[in-house]
């Protein structure tokens, strides 16, 4: 009689599972027997963790993974594709959506994408392209995209009721939010501006990243900022061993799926577990998450790690209760322009050094800042923040604010002290701070831009803004000799602390150190070469 083992096929969700648990330590022959898998089944799964997360992370409801048991592609790829983006985003928007409509949708992206002319929508491609993508039930009816007030009075009940339940603390509870960053623009009336705009094929003005805070209720634990920008090598970083910032990729500088479950994984739950177990914290962890296209379901999210649960605003509340965007990503963008605005201060102050300086700002400076912006935000300003959504928050009503969003007296300040900025006023200053405003992160795309995005091939890892040679950084002998300067500067400063200067001490001596091994490995070179 045959002990041969009957084929057990997972589904996306038991596969999920496996991977989270593999990563809590369990192993494989544990993980097989359970299962009733086999142990080659399990690695086979580990060596797939990328593209079974990824997969899973494009499934529009829960109940798609739980189906699924197969990476299963469409006959017409491209066309798939097309589909699940345009489906993807309607959802996001809360757009009414019937099966007759995807069907129409379906025939005008296979004509645009030159597919097969007989290519017909049937009751069974309909049904194939939902099980597919996990598309557990279609809407029928939409929502005002204005904002929802009942809509987020409503969640704010929910939201109270269940962090009692579950017995949340405010430090237990994070949100995320993602926002475009035009990080070279400059007042349009400034002289290096209305260069940039005369000089044909010049767009510097328009250059853009997308960064994410994230940062939890109690305002003591903020997250690395992330920053996605276009290029995945820019030569600025050449040789550069850590940034202040995750740094990551995508050919447009948007968020996508793929890259918010790789932050999600290694930046929020690593970073998360880190903060707690430094300072002594148990229990389970909350993420709050607007419903943008680019965030995978709850379902795929609370799959990976049962101690770090994501919880969905309703649609169309962002504005009225999500509390990175009440007044916290608004200034750090005002913190990050107001450094741009110093840094052309302290150039050589000229109107020739602020083009320069407008030409020569690049990736790296751009990250710098942004951390530095973001480092700035104090734990009162990321508190405050969650006043409108947590009544736990609401004795913080007597602290200071986020900050006066409506004084813009510092910029025009800064306006009048550098060189070609002189035309710039206050309304050039509200303009200026509102440039991207309204850039969530993220790309909604029509049919045509859809398209476009399928045949585009991937960019070239360094891009464009980037062709300039890099510079040779200074050596190690330099370095100490810069430090040494600055250490018997700042020491004589009225502003001098104790932890500053041993920082510098401290960089002094790692030059110091580095400089004498050049210097010794030099002779031994010479040594051998005499040889």
């Amino acid at each position: 009689m045959s002990n041969k083992r009957k084929r057990h096929v997972l589904t996306m969700e038991q596969k999920i599972e496996i991977l989270a648990k593999l990563d809590k330590g369990e192993t494989s022959v544990s993980l097989a027997r359970l299962y009733n898998i086999g142990k080659a089944t399990v690695t086979d799964i580990k060596n797939n963790r990328h593209a079974i997360m990824d997969f899973a992370s494009k499934m529009d409801s829960g109940d798609g993974i739980k189906r699924r048991k197969v990476m299963k592609v469409a006959k017409y790829q491209d066309l798939d594709k097309a589909m699940e983006m345009w489906f993807i985003q309607k959802r996001s928007l809360n757009e009414p959506i019937s099966g007759p409509l995807i069907c129409e949708k379906a025939l005008e992206m296979n004509t645009k994408l030159k597919g097969p002319e007989d290519f017909k929508v049937s009751s069974g491609w309909l049904h194939k392209f939902k099980s597919r993508h996990g598309i557990r039930e279609l809407q029928i009816q939409g929502e005002s995209l204005s904002a929802d007030s009942s809509s987020a009075e409503n969640f704010k009940q929910i939201f109270q009721l269940f962090v009692e339940k579950e017995g949340y603390s405010q430090d237990s509870v994070y949100n995320a939010d993602e926002s475009g960053l035009n990080w070279k623009a400059l007042p349009r009336k400034s002289l290096a501006s209305c260069q940039e705009h005369a000089a044909r094929g010049f767009k510097v003005s328009k250059e853009r990243v997308t960064i994410m805070t994230c940062a939890n209720a109690a305002g003591t634990h903020k997250l690395p900022l992330l920053l996605i920008g276009k290029s995945k090598k820019p030569r600025c970083f050449k040789n550069i061993k850590s940034l202040p910032v995750t740094y990551t990729a995508q050919k447009n500088a948007w968020m996508d799926s793929k890259l918010f479950l790789n932050w999600f994984e290694n930046d929020f739950i690593k970073n998360v577990k880190k903060w707690r177990q430094d300072h002594h914290k148990t229990g389970k962890v909350l993420l709050l998450l607007d419903n943008a296209p680019t965030h995978p379901s709850a379902e795929v999210l609370n799959l990976i790690d049962p101690d770090y649960k994501v919880m969905f605003f309703p649609p169309n509340v962002t504005s009225l209760i999500q509390p990175m965007d009440q007044g916290v990503i608004e200034k750090f963008k005002r913190m990050y322009r107001k450094q741009m605005l110093r840094r052309l201060l302290l150039n050589e102050g000229t109107e020739e050094s602020v083009v320069a300086f407008s030409k020569l700002l690049n990736l790296k400076h751009c990250c710098y800042m942004a951390a530095d912006a973001w480092d700035n935000l104090t734990e009162e300003n990321l508190r405050n923040a969650w006043k409108k959504l947590w009544v736990a928050s609401m004795e913080l009503e007597a602290e200071e604010e986020i900050t006066d969003l409506n004084n813009f007296d510092d910029f025009v300040d800064l306006f009048n002290e550098i060189p070609g900025f002189n035309d710039c006023n206050y309304d050039d200053a509200v303009d200026w701070l509102a440039t991207d405003v309204n850039d969530l992160g993220y790309q909604i795309l029509d049919s045509d831009e859809i398209i476009s995005s399928l045949q585009n091939e991937e960019s070239d890892d360094i891009s464009s803004d980037e062709s300039m040679s890099t510079p040779k950084g200074p050596t190690s002998a330099e370095a100490f000799a810069a430090f040494e300067t600055g250490l018997e500067w700042f020491e004589k400063q009225a502003e001098c602390c104790p932890a500053q200067l041993l920082l510098l001490k401290r960089l002094r001596d790692l030059a110091a150190e580095k400089r004498v091994a050049a210097h010794r490995q030099i002779k031994i070179d010479n040594f051998v070469k005499k040889i």
